[in-house]
């Protein structure tokens, strides 16, 4: 029964070294795509830049500006009811 216990205790270290090793190896993969640098998994990941976000005229929510719906005076809606509603 006591091998039992040393056999579970290294096997968990060994997965703990192979994640931490893992983790490690994902970090400095990471450092070598802000130089520019490819990795030998692929293709440099490009970093997504955050999108616009605006105001609805009408309820106040924020929200992306790709989804905006906007009158001629310039204003933004979250929805095309809010549109509708401040048209009145």
């Amino acid at each position: 029964m006591k091998y039992l216990i040393w056999l579970v205790i290294a096997v968990a270290v060994v997965v703990w070294v192979q994640r931490a090793k893992k983790s490690l190896t994902a970090a400095g993969g990471a450092a070598n795509g802000a130089r520019g640098a490819r990795g030998a998994r692929g293709p440099q990941r490009r970093q997504q830049q955050p999108e616009v976000m605006v105001q609805c005229a009408h309820c106040g929510i924020h929200f992306p500006a790709s989804e905006a719906f906007s009158n001629p005076a310039g204003l933004v809606f979250c929805s095309d009811e809010h549109l509708r509603l401040a048209a009145r």
